[in-house]
């Protein structure tokens, strides 16, 4: 046990009503998590008499999330402890607890929701539709597929044949055209604002933009194509009206202006290949998944590497944000994890087996899959 005491100010961007007096207070050293969500709840309850409080709080000490012991963390991360320690505290996040798992028959590759249900994309073509208690609804047999993007209930895929299909689910799997990619379809994205607008990115790094409202007796063709990067582009989200944000083989990110046709802003993440990348629109920083297995965040308006993390031992493979800008990446080990990027570690690893391929978030699940066939679905 540590006896060390240290004088502590909490501050909060939480509500009013679970905001304590800016008073200095002295706390153990030997608190924990759950010791100081305990002060806390006392402290509002205090000021607050006719107001229950018993929620689970998270700690950050310098952005970095506690852990462990206070003492302990001042002591690892070599904190000063002359002038008054400022802790940060947040609603905390649960624990993510297995619900279920769903066997398919072939690789997971893609994650998605239509309507209540869960969309699962296969390598081997399959289009699987479940009930949110796990039961397989519809399977629809498609080409062998490289990669598949879901938005609402629009499919895009891309097939080792170097072409590109763009499929629908209504009632049925309604096809709506295929088109020819000058390489290997490695990705692709849609615009959110127009979705007749669709991009792939390929392996010979060329953006190959499409238009669904020129499709003639289902074959479109590419209205537009750039060379964006050096090698194979692993993955491409659409951002903004004019604007694709993309990552590569070649170690770089591009935000490529279709409107103007050129990069507006490069990354160079220098020393691994990029493999996912998600855009925190609020801040506007970019988050990275690398093949050695970190994390980066970027500033995407200073072109700046803002931090690294080191999240698991083997490549990342996809990654997905929430609304409240929690992010999940999913890994060659099999392993998902739950990252809040204000820590220098993940908050949670999610177990599976295998390699994990993808991953997402669906409402308060965390959804994630890959070589063994089997979905897992995570309830937070």
């Amino acid at each position: 046990m540590n006896n060390s005491e240290y004088i502590v100010k909490f501050v909060t961007s939480l509500p009013q009503e679970y905001q304590i007096s800016n008073n200095e207070i002295a706390v153990q050293g030997d608190m924990n998590q759950g010791d100081l969500s305990s002060l806390i709840q006392q402290l509002l309850s205090a000021e607050n008499p006719d107001q229950e409080y018993n929620q689970l709080f998270d700690f950050f000490i310098n952005g970095i999330s506690l852990r462990s012991t206070l003492h302990e963390f001042i002591t690892s991360n070599e904190i000063a402890t002359e002038k008054t320690l400022q802790i940060e505290y947040l609603f905390a996040v649960p624990e993510p607890k297995l619900k279920q798992t769903i066997n398919m028959n072939d690789w997971i590759i893609a994650i998605g929701r239509l309507n209540n249900h869960i969309l699962t994309c296969l390598s081997n073509g399959d289009i699987v539709v479940c009930s949110e208690k796990g039961k397989i609804l519809k399977t629809y047999k498609t080409k062998l597929a490289k990669s598949f993007t879901i938005f609402e209930n629009i499919i895009i895929s891309t097939h080792w044949d170097c072409t590109v299909r763009v499929q629908r689910i209504t009632d049925n799997l309604e096809f709506i055209a295929q088109g020819s990619l000058p390489s290997y379809g490695e990705c692709s994205c849609i615009n959110k604002k127009n979705t007749n607008e669709f991009c792939v990115g390929t392996a010979n790094g060329e953006l190959i933009f499409f238009d669904l409202s020129a499709v003639q007796k289902q074959v479109i063709e590419m209205v537009q194509n750039f060379k964006v990067h050096q090698q194979q582009i692993t993955c491409c989200q659409w951002i903004r009206n004019s604007t694709i944000l993309t990552g590569s083989y070649d170690h770089s990110i591009c935000l490529f202006n279709k409107r103007t046709e050129s990069i507006n802003k490069q990354l160079f993440a220098k020393d691994s290949a990029i493999i996912g990348l998600c855009y925190l629109e609020n801040n506007q920083q970019i988050v990275s998944v690398h093949e050695d297995g970190y994390i980066k965040l970027w500033d995407s308006l200073g072109e700046q590497l803002i931090k690294i993390y080191k999240s698991s031992l083997s490549q990342l493979t996809s990654i997905a944000v929430n609304a409240n800008g929690q992010i999940i990446v999913s890994s060659m080990d099999g392993n998902t994890y739950l990252w809040d990027l204000r820590g220098e570690v993940p908050l949670y690893q999610l177990n599976g087996e295998g390699k994990a391929m993808a991953c997402t978030w669906i409402d308060n699940k965390i959804l994630f899959g890959g070589s063994t066939n089997k979905l897992y679905v995570y309830n937070c």
